[in-house]
């Protein structure tokens, strides 16, 4: 039995690894120059493997649709199987990584466990399913396989991912929900005096609360926490609390009690307490103005005002930053046609699917790669008749 796995990302990489471990006969391609491309920008090239809380709650799209991998293929799993390949794996908080924090020797690491016998500038750009297998078109050769494993990546990060390929299964009937950006920065207004500018702030988004560090730029807003909340943000209202360990009356009275240097003037009201072009803007959206005037002169409204701000800065969302620099694709691949306990289609049976590709993605911090992982350590193990 012939197998076809097409695309040499986390997935596909992970894939041909459990099949070279079952002395499975299997060819692996890659459209782009290189393997693993994505894999290495992960974490920030520290590769953010996994995560301590894996969890069908923290993935979206359709998450019920993933739970079945994630439970057979978790964290202690995924632990085992990287150990067993010969890479350690170590936590900071929740977050897990390998020992050496150099996602090249993940890459590295998952070359030698598949043989390191991808075909890289090799882009499959149609299946024809024919008697008992399917005929891939491989470049300007037709191959034919037995069973075709596809793990495509996404539309994010075109520079690093396979994009998708995702008329490979809907030229074949597959429905193709509607793709979006995901963990990616967001654009709006009233941000651009404040560049640069970085302070640890409580993020919400009608029901969602984040925290962490935020970074304003020209454009917009970044940072962890705004990563975590993109991937529904364009068009509603994001509240910073920029002082989360201080309460409303906290800061009513340190500025009241302010108002008592009298040799001061607005242009220092937060020096010592908050970033200053971050406090110039606060009194601009407060009408808190000029700046020349007397700290002295600020009344109970405007100080009531002020730390409504301070405690609730609200920005629009107009847009994200695109997939050009989002890290995952949200949508994809309608799940409703695959079996989720074998990854197989329901429509051509011995064709199976994995990893961001799929309708499946999940929040920053590790949980998009154990969905590779898992989604294609149980695509290989089917394709070749073993269960998990």
């Amino acid at each position: 039995m012939k197998i076809a796995v097409v695309g040499a990302g986390a997935a596909g990489l992970v894939a041909a690894s459990v099949l070279k471990m079952k002395n499975a006969d299997f060819t692996l391609y890659e459209r782009s120059a290189r393997a693993g491309k994505k894999l290495l920008a992960t974490g920030n090239g520290r590769c953010n493997i996994t995560n301590l809380c894996i969890d069908k709650s923290r993935y979206h799209g359709d998450n019920d649709f993933s739970e079945y991998a994630l439970s057979r293929f978790g964290y202690f799993e995924l632990k085992t199987f990287f150990e067993s390949i010969g890479v350690p794996l170590k936590a900071e908080g929740d977050k897990v990584y390998p020992y050496s924090l150099q996602a090249s020797s993940v890459l590295d690491m998952l070359r030698f466990a598949e043989g390191m016998c991808e075909i890289c500038d090799t882009e499959i750009t149609k299946i024809t399913p024919k008697k008992n297998g399917f005929v891939l078109k491989a470049g300007d050769k037709d191959v034919f396989f037995d069973k075709v494993i596809l793990c495509c990546g996404g539309k994010a990060a075109p520079n690093l991912s396979g994009g998708g390929a995702y008329d490979l299964l809907t030229d074949l009937g597959h429905k193709l929900t509607a793709l979006k950006p995901a963990i990616v920065q967001l654009k709006c207004d009233g941000t651009k005096a404040l560049d640069g500018v970085k302070i640890d702030a409580a993020i919400k988004m009608e029901k969602r609360c984040e925290e962490g560090e935020v970074l304003f730029t020209s454009y917009g807003l970044s940072g962890p926490p705004i990563l975590q909340l993109s991937r529904d943000a364009k068009g509603k209202t994001v509240s910073l609390d920029l002082t989360p360990e201080l309460s409303y009356t906290e800061i009513v009275n340190m500025l009241s009690e302010k108002r008592k240097l009298t040799y001061l003037t607005l242009e220092n009201l937060f020096t010592g307490f908050l970033n200053k072009k971050l406090g110039r803007e606060i009194l601009k959206r407060c009408d808190c103005l000029p700046m020349g005037r007397e700290i002295k002169t600020l009344t109970d409204k405007e100080i009531k005002s002020l730390a409504s701000v301070i405690k609730g800065m609200e920005f629009l969302i107009t847009d994200t930053n695109g997939f050009a620099n989002a890290q995952v694709t949200a949508g994809g691949i309608s799940c409703r046609d695959f079996n989720r306990e074998t990854m197989e289609s329901k429509l051509h049976p011995g064709i199976f699917a994995a990893g961001e590709m799929l309708d499946v993605d999940g929040d920053c911090g590790g949980f998009n790669l154990q969905w590779a992982f898992s989604s294609a350590y149980l695509a290989a193990l089917s394709a070749i008749g073993e269960n998990i």
